[in-house]
C-alpha cells in the first residue's frame, strides 16, 4: 500500500512539473516581468595609483541641484526635501555599490582635498535593472604628511550620545574622506571611547574628547550655557556624570561652572574649545560666557555649514551663518592680543548623511571631516596634534578643499614673527586643489589687525 501511495505522488509531481514547464514556456512568448520602480545599481571598485584598494567616500546626488523644502512628515508638503540620494564608503578592499532612481545622478568619490575628485553624470531610465560598473582610480596629488602637515575632525558624534554610527564605523569613514586624526566628542559622555581608541593606527590617530553639553537648569531657554569640547582628556568632568540620562549631566548654574570646566581640562593637561558659539536654532547650545571666563584654547569657528554669509536653512529665523559670527569673535580676541586658536570640525552625527542638514546647494553636507582642520605637527602624534591646537599652528578648509599653504618671513601660521624694521614682510601663499577654483577678485584676503 506504502509503494502505491509513494507511485503516485511521484506520477502527480511529475505532472505538476509538466505544467509548471509548459506554462513556462507559454510565459516566455510574453513580455518579462519589470518592477515598475528602478532598481538600477552603480557599482564599482576604487583603487590608487599603484592599484591598491582604497577605503574612500562615495556620494550620489540628483542633477542638477534643486532648492530643498523642509518636510518633518507633512504630506501637504510638496517638493524636494533632499538633493542628497545615497553616501557609502568603499569597502577595505575598494569595493562599493549603491541604488539609484530613475532620474540624472552625479555620482561623486573622494578621499578629501589631497586626493583626486571624481564626478561622473548617469541618465538612469526607469525599469532599470542591470547594473552599471564604474572603477575608478584615485591618484594621491598632494601629500601634506611629507611636509609634516595632518587632517582632522575636532568634533565627532556616535551612538554613544545622539550619533548614529558605532565609533569604530566614524574612525573607518574618517579614513575614508582622508583625515589623519580625530576626536570623538559625545555629549557628555565618554562611553565610547575605550572603542574609539582601539582604532588606532599608524596612519590615523584616535583621540578622546567629550561634549560638555549644558542643558538649561530649570529645563528653560534661557538657562542653558552652551557646548564646549573637552580633547585629550582621561575622564569627564561635571556634577552629575553618573547620571543615567546623558542630558542631564551637566546642568550648568552660572558663568563658575563655565570656568570650573576649564581649569578642570587643564588640569588633565587637556584642551578647552567653545563650540558653535552662535548656535541661534538651540539657545542652551550658545556660549553666553564671553567675557565672563579666561584660558579657553580655542574656538570653533568653522561648524557644519558652509562657510559663507548667509545661511540656506529655513529653521535659523535670524538668517545667518553661526560660522560668520564664530570667525568675527575670533578676530576680537586676536586683536586684543589673545592667543586663542580657531578650529575647524563637521559636528557629524551621521558618517552617511541622511540625518544631517537639508543638502541643498554646493554638493554641501554635514559629513565626517567636513569642515576639517590641518595641524602642523613633526610626525603624527597626540603630543604634537595638542601642541599644533593650543599654539594655532593650523588652517581649516573642507571635504573639497582648497589646500592653503602660507607663511611669513618663513614662519608658519601659529609662529611669532618680528616686523623688521622697514615695516615690511614677504608673504607667501600657495593653493592646492584638486578641481578647477572659481576667478574672483576677493577669492584670497589677507586680514591684517581685523582689517581686510
Amino acid at each position: 500500500m506504502k509503494k502505491y501511495l509513494n507511485i503516485n505522488r511521484l506520477f502527480l509531481f511529475a505532472v505538476l512539473l509538466s505544467v509548471l514547464s509548459t506554462y513556462s514556456l507559454l510565459a516566455q512568448k510574453k513580455d518579462v516581468f519589470i518592477p515598475n520602480s528602478c532598481r538600477q545599481i552603480i557599482y564599482g571598485k576604487v583603487i590608487d595609483s599603484k592599484g591598491d584598494p582604497l577605503i574612500a567616500q562615495v556620494q550620489v546626488w540628483y542633477y542638477p541641484l534643486r532648492p530643498v523644502v523642509e518636510n518633518y512628515g507633512d504630506s501637504k508638503i510638496q517638493g524636494r526635501t533632499d538633493n542628497l540620494i545615497k553616501m557609502t564608503y568603499t569597502t577595505d578592499k575598494g569595493f562599493f555599490s549603491v541604488r539609484v532612481p530613475a532620474d540624472t545622478v552625479v555620482l561623486m568619490i573622494t578621499k578629501g582635498p589631497e586626493w583626486s575628485l571624481v564626478k561622473k553624470v548617469f541618465v538612469i531610465k526607469g525599469r532599470e535593472f542591470n547594473g552599471i560598473e564604474c572603477n575608478v582610480t584615485l591618484q594621491r596629488l598632494y601629500d601634506l604628511g611629507k611636509l609634516g602637515i595632518y587632517s582632522g575632525d575636532a568634533h565627532h558624534h556616535s551612538i554613544f550620545s545622539d550619533g548614529f554610527q558605532t565609533p569604530s564605523e566614524a574612525a573607518n569613514a574618517m579614513v575614508g574622506v582622508g583625515l589623519s586624526w580625530g576626536f570623538l566628542t559625545d555629549h557628555n559622555s565618554t562611553g565610547g571611547l575605550k572603542e574609539w581608541l582601539s582604532y588606532k593606527t599608524k596612519y590615523f590617530l584616535p583621540i578622546s574628547g567629550c561634549e560638555i553639553t549644558t542643558e538649561p537648569s530649570e529645563l528653560t531657554n534661557e538657562n542653558g550655557f552652551g557646548h564646549m569640547n573637552q580633547s585629550f582628556i582621561t575622564e569627564m568632568n561635571g556634577k552629575d556624570v553618573a547620571n543615567p540620562n546623558i542630558w542631564a549631566r551637566e546642568r550648568f548654574d552660572g558663568h563658575n561652572d563655565v570656568q570650573s570646566m576649564i581649569d578642570l581640562t587643564h588640569k588633565q593637561n587637556g584642551f578647552f574649545a567653545v563650540n558653535h558659539p552662535f548656535q541661534s536654532w538651540d539657545w542652551s547650545g550658545r556660549f553666553k560666557s564671553w567675557g565672563k571666563v579666561k584660558y579657553f584654547d580655542a574656538i570653533e569657528v568653522w561648524n557644519g555649514e558652509p562657510p559663507r554669509s548667509f545661511t540656506m536653512n529655513t529653521w535659523d529665523t535670524n538668517h545667518i551663518n553661526i560660522n560668520t559670527w564664530a570667525v568675527n569673535a575670533w578676530y576680537s580676541y586676536l586683536n586684543e592680543g589673545n592667543r586663542i586658536s580657531g578650529i575647524a570640525g563637521s559636528d557629524c552625527h551621521d558618517v552617511y548623511g541622511v540625518n544631517a542638514y537639508p543638502k541643498g546647494d554646493f554638493y554641501w553636507t554635514t559629513t565626517t571631516g567636513n569642515p576639517r582642520t590641518y595641524a602642523y605637527c613633526k610626525e603624527l602624534s597626540e603630543t604634537n596634534i595638542k601642541k599644533a591646537m593650543k599654539d594655532g599652528n593650523l588652517f581649516l578648509t573642507s571635504n573639497f578643499g582648497p589646500l592653503l599653504l602660507i607663511s611669513v618671513d618663513k614662519k608658519n601660521p601659529g609662529e611669532v614673527v618680528r616686523v623688521p624694521g622697514s615695516g615690511k614682510v614677504h608673504l607667501k601663499i600657495e593653493v592646492l586643489a584638486n578641481q578647477k577654483l572659481l576667478h574672483i577678485n576677493d577669492a584670497v584676503r589677507v586680514i591684517y589687525n581685523g582689517k581686510i
